[in-house]
């Protein structure tokens, strides 16, 4: 019996191994994401995942009430601040609110978002 001579390589499972790599990080890579601030987010009915080419700031509220203006812990007064120097009617703000914080640091800052004249204030949600 006669051998088949050796000429090239068979590339398809090097492709198929790349394939599921691909798709284990690209899994991943979603809950890194989410930010290092453990919270819960409350559900809705839709939720808003528009991400534009504007400038986004994500302010989050910890389940014990503290502040976190891009993942640095700060106070009321310090957001106030460091939101007066933002454009107000094309930036876009991001609330993250975990589900079983109270109520009143929400209004509070929703507070001072509408005295800066914020016009677009997202809500963090998940879907049902």
């Amino acid at each position: 019996m006669r051998e088949k001579s050796f000429d090239s390589i068979n590339v398809v499972p090097f492709i198929d191994i790349m394939l599921v790599l691909l798709t284990i990080v690209l899994a991943t890579a979603t809950f890194i994401k989410t930010g290092a601030i453990p919270i819960k987010l409350p559900e809705a009915e839709s939720s808003s995942n528009n991400e534009e080419k504007v400038k986004n700031i994500i302010i989050t509220i910890s389940k014990d009430g503290e502040f976190y203006l891009e993942n640095e812990k700060k106070t009321i007064a310090e957001i106030k601040n460091s939101l007066s120097t933002l454009d107000n009617k094309k930036d876009t703000i991001t609330v993250w609110a975990d589900k079983t914080a109270q109520i009143q640091p929400f209004a509070t800052l929703m507070g001072v978002l509408n005295t800066q004249g914020f016009e677009k204030v997202n809500l963090k949600t998940e879907m049902k």
